[in-house]
């Protein structure tokens, strides 16, 4: 026994022991994890995932000396979650004992619910002062209330504010402002006699019926409870002008209840959000802390979106500079919070700093927050952002010296030129590239010319011409700055010089030396310049000519099928497109060919047969040939207009869309030919005095619908996509049963939006067809196939589901088509199409029957016989794949509209390091897929398409792992081989006559041949591109008759003509 005894005391030994070795280990790991954690914050202290892995560790530990340092630390930089400052105030009210330590409990409510808006801060917040001003009444029984941890005034203070900061929050400020009057309404009756706190609760009434909330109804009860127990004399007058607000209040709140409906049905989507905010803002009198409300409701939701900050402050600034209805301290501290919540953002710095200026603040206080802005090292992923808060900086130190000092001379402006100096450095340094628009170059020139001196700012213009050589834009910047110092021998000299260069638009810079000669110039100025020019434009004209040589001839070594894999075309696309162009020519009922026309057409030479089989030329080319230019500055004139699309084609008319409230200005711009139309489209992201502007097709925005019920309201059913500018039906003179219209928006993006309502069921068995506009590619009506038969004499009273009935007794019927009048009544005939030519053939055996009292005609369709011959059957399997891709045409573009194509990424780029990229501005359920691609490519597909948008604007030149990379929406990725060329990182574009920034068409394509002569076709007019025939290298999605020629293995020069028509027609 003495032995087991023992046995067992040595085993119970080992186990403590182990247990103690365990114990020690796990003390071990713990301690080196926080090491490690707070190493890494030591070396970045701007990693807000370290900071809550950091404090979750502590937490686990009970070392809550350091858990209190670390969160102290994190919320000095970083504002915290509901749920942080939920467990942070509950581990510090657990232990607080004293007057100090509540007290400081109440403190750490108090910057709680300063980081976002919370009813379950507030109300946790709330009831915490309540219950310890109770508690300090209880313990104190002479009610010494200078002994109690928070006063009967400090108590009401908190309140205040707290109804204040929810009263708008209708759905839910009811949890904040009962606890309110519950307080209120306990002290008063407990001193029922005092007629003061008995004012006091009558005016909170008062107050709050008066604004719209969930609980109207049960405040108006207890309105009325009140009132009959403190003042049952005048229950009658008051509760009948109580009633009047009150039934105004109910009003507002039915109407708002729609939106907050919305929202609550879609789990608070962002969109809904600005709806609800853009019906506050159209009120009549928008009530600002209403707006403001929405605002922060949406920001505790997407506190990471800077365009909703941005939004937010702008609001913000207009209610404080125009209406005066938002202080100075409001301002401050959204701007605090917008730079703590997005720190990547040059827009919000630049706000906040000048916000501080219009304070007054100190220019310490202010150099402190610009050193802070690029010391988190947020800024250091995109360029523009640094830009402008280098700006901001400068111009409060500019605006400080004309304020104090008087015009900035060479005795006070060195400081502007060290800091700009600074910034050029910071950027370089930075990004290892130039700013693309060299903006603080400018702003340097500009000091340095202010100061007088001008051999400095030249020399900055002499270096900068090393990376914008090729820009015309910068050569006219550059002319327009000798001129203004009055050098004109200099400014003829820096036109000579930018004549010379292989710039974008040489013809900008041959009309700008031409004009200054004309105001300038002598008549040997003048003639001198001319001849220049003109030598100069003959070498422009060999060069367009040598790159269009060149880029035939690498677009004949590589071959289409190359193009194809980089737009994503299904492989089957050519035998797709050529069952189409069977079922939507050869087989058409409405534009047959006759006999003599097919011969002719054999006879023709192969390059003249293409060109006769292009699209017929619609009636009016008004949509074809207009382009639509937005995002223009205000005060922008017709000329400048003129000046900038002049070389494109001859403009029939310009006129503008002025749109005085959010003073918008829009061009319409008609040319004489469609043919300038794509020259045109090379003038987008083109800056018009700094502005970028927007160039794109008038048919963009124009959707055509059909296959809705004659009696419904097009205009109420898209208006909520965006504003309509007109809604085209077809005349009724003669037909009245043409059912569809053309619905014109003011926005594009309007008009991508609405076509999520094609194939919507507006009625049972009808579903809208929804798409954007294009004539030229519109559907011809297809020949019937054999397994459709054609039913006559039908009673007017039929419906779909009795003729399906009686015919598909012979076999599976596939579809019904009843022709219907306005009245929804049969025309008397109908479609009806089975599965296969067997079934429609013993369908026929319904002919001469009884039906309804009508006797039945029933025949297959007609069908030309002789093209079946000639052309073979149709598989109609392959048809089918085609009816089916038609189908998801617009999924499919929707799809790529919602993805982002990330470019130039870095080697070994994985799909977490660009899940980690995104993550800094969008939640994951707000990513659909990533799809990661060969040559350094990554697609990110969004749930909506105003993420995607965001994405592509935020991530277009980011820097990740000291790579700059770009970010373009999928649905505008180059779909011809010049973009493509563009593109490449090893293969620098040679075609020169689709450039990105101020690219002028080519005046000349090529020259006229003569017999042996090496060329690539006729001469075309100036500013206008060849005619293609055919587009044999792109898809087009959602268009039914595209065609093409597949029988020419020998690529003649027609052949390549079509493709550089096809490059700038993209």
């Amino acid at each position: 026994m003495s032995t087991a005894s023992n046995f067992s005391d040595n085993e119970s030994n080992f186990s403590d022991l182990d247990q103690f070795e365990n114990q020690e280990e796990s003390i071990n790991a713990i301690s080196e994890t926080i090491a490690g954690l707070l190493e890494q914050l030591s070396n970045n202290v701007y990693q807000y995932e370290v900071h809550v892995q950091y404090i979750q560790t502590l937490r686990k530990s009970a070392l809550f000396d350091e858990l209190k340092e670390a969160r102290e630390m994190m919320h000095s930089i970083f504002p915290l979650s509901e749920e942080m400052w939920h467990e942070w105030i509950e581990d510090e009210s657990r232990i607080a004992s004293t007057k100090e330590e509540k007290q400081r409990v109440i403190q750490l409510y108090s910057k709680a619910v300063q980081d976002y808006l919370s009813i379950n801060l507030w109300k946790e917040y709330v009831s915490y002062i309540v219950q310890e001003y109770k508690n300090g009444l209880n313990e104190m029984e002479l009610e010494n209330e200078s002994e109690c941890t928070i006063t009967l005034d400090q108590v009401r203070k908190i309140f205040d504010e707290a109804n204040r900061e929810t009263c708008y929050y209708i759905t839910e400020s009811h949890q904040i402002w009962d606890a309110y009057k519950d307080f209120e309404v306990e002290i008063l009756e407990a001193s029922p006699r005092d007629e003061q706190q008995n004012i006091r609760v009558k005016k909170m009434y008062e107050s709050r019926l008066k604004i719209p909330h969930a609980t109207v109804d049960k405040t108006f009860s207890d309105y009325s409870s009140f009132i009959t127990k403190y003042d049952n004399f005048n229950y009658e007058n008051v509760m009948i002008e109580t009633n009047k607000y009150v039934s105004e209040t109910k009003g507002k709140y039915y109407e708002r209840d729609q939106y907050e409906n919305a929202l609550t049905a879609s789990n608070n989507p962002l969109d809904k959000f600005m709806d609800y905010i853009d019906f506050e803002k159209k009120q009549k009198k928008p009530v600002v802390n209403a707006i403001r409300t929405l605002y922060e409701r949406a920001i505790a939701n997407y506190y990471f979106d800077n365009t909703l900050w941005e939004n937010y402050m702008l609001f913000l600034l207009e209610k404080y500079l125009i209406d005066k209805k938002v202080s100075i301290s409001i301002l401050i501290k959204t701007a605090e919070r917008s730079v703590r919540n997005c720190p990547w953002s040059g827009d919000l710095w630049g706000h906040y700093i000048r916000i501080l200026e219009k304070n007054f603040s100190s220019p310490e206080e202010i150099v402190n927050i610009y050193n802070r802005a690029l010391s988190i090292g947020m800024l250091k992923n995109n360029i523009d952002d640094l830009i402008k808060v280098i700006i901001s900086n400068v111009d409060y130190e500019r605006r400080k010296i004309l304020a104090y000092k008087g015009p900035i001379s060479q005795e006070n402006g060195s400081s502007l030129v060290n800091l700009l100096e600074e910034g050029i450095k910071l950027v370089k340094e930075t990004f290892q590239i130039d700013d693309p628009y060299y903006r603080l170059e400018k702003y340097l020139i500009e000091i340095e010319t202010l100061i007088k001196n001008l051999s400095k700012a030249r020399q900055i213009w002499n270096e900068l011409c090393k990376n914008h050589r090729n820009e015309s834009e910068f050569w006219i910047r550059y002319a327009d700055w000798e001129k203004a110092v009055g050098n004109l021998d200099d400014v003829r000299k820096v036109y000579k010089r930018a004549s010379q260069q292989n710039t974008d638009w040489p013809e900008r810079i041959f009309d700008a030396w031409e004009h200054f000669e004309h105001q300038y110039g002598t008549v040997d100025n003048f003639e001198l310049a001319v001849i220049f020019i003109k030598k100069q434009m003959t070498i422009v004209a060999q060069r367009r000519e040598r790159a269009a040589l060149e880029e035939a001839k690498n677009a004949q070594s590589e071959g289409l099928s190359q193009v194809v894999p980089a737009m994503q075309v299904a492989e089957d696309n050519k035998s797709l497109e050529a069952i189409d162009s069977i079922s939507s020519e050869q087989y058409s009922d409405t534009k047959k060919r006759k006999p003599e026309d097919e011969q002719q057409m054999e006879e023709l030479p192969v390059a003249k047969r293409n060109k006769a089989q292009q699209f017929e030329k619609p009636k009016r080319d008004r949509e074809f040939a207009t382009i639509i230019v937005s995002n223009l500055p205000f005060d922008v004139k017709e000329g400048e207009l003129k000046t900038i699309f002049h070389e494109c084609g001859k403009i029939k008319e310009i006129r503008f869309l002025v749109d005085t409230v959010n003073a918008q200005k829009t061009a319409y711009i008609e040319f004489n030919e469609k043919e300038s139309v794509p020259a045109a489209l090379t003038k987008d992201k083109k800056r018009i005095d700094d502005q970028e502007i927007c160039v794109y097709r008038i048919s963009e925005r124009i959707l055509y619908v059909t296959n809705f019920p004659p009696s419904i309201d097009i205009e109420e059913l898209f208006k909520k996509y965006g504003e309509i500018l007109s809604v085209r039906k077809p005349s009724t003179k003669h037909k009245t049963n043409r059912v569809f219209c053309y619905v014109e928006f003011k926005e594009r993006n309007s008009a991508q939006a609405a076509l999520e309502m094609n194939g919507r069921e507006l009625e049972p068995g009808k579903k809208i067809v929804v798409m954007i506009s294009n004539p030229l590619l519109k559907k011809e009506r297809s020949a019937p196939i054999q397994t459709e038969v054609y039913v006559r004499n039908l009673p007017s009273n039929v419906e779909q589901n009795e003729l399906k009935s009686l015919f598909q007794t012979y076999g599976p019927v596939t579809f019904v088509r009843i022709p219907m009048t306005n009245d929804n009544k049969c025309k008397g005939f109908a479609f009806v199409e089975f599965e296969n030519k067997a079934h429609a053939k013993a369908s026929l055996a319904l002919n001469s029957t009884e039906f309804k009292g009508c006797v039945l005609n029933v025949t297959l369709s007609e069908i030309n016989r002789n093209q079946i011959q000639k052309e073979g059957k149709i598989n109609e399997r392959e048809k089918n794949k085609i009816s089916k891709r038609r189908q998801e045409g617009f999924k499919e573009s929707e799809k790529r509209s919602k993805t982002v194509a990330f470019t130039k990424l870095p080697k070994d780029t994985t799909e977490e390091s660009i899940r980690n990229m995104l993550s800094q501005k969008f939640k994951d359920e707000a990513i659909s897929k990533i799809t990661m691609s060969h040559d350094r490519c990554a697609y990110v597909e969004f749930e909506h398409i105003e993420d995607a948008g965001k994405a592509a604007l935020h991530f277009n030149k980011y820097k990740l792992e000291n790579t700059i990379i770009s970010a373009v929406i999928r649905s505008d990725l180059p779909s011809t081989l010049a973009e493509l060329a563009v593109q490449r990182d090893d293969k620098p574009a040679k075609m020169t006559m689709v450039p990105r920034r101020l690219i002028a068409p080519s005046s000349k394509l090529g020259t006229k041949r003569g017999p042996g002569k090496i060329g690539i076709g006729s001469s075309s007019k100036k500013g206008q591109l060849v005619k293609s025939t055919k587009d044999s290298n792109s898809f087009t999605e959602n268009q039914d008759d595209e065609t093409k020629d597949e029988n020419n293995s020998k690529k003649s020069n027609d052949y390549f003509r079509n493709i550089f028509y096809n490059s700038s027609n993209s």
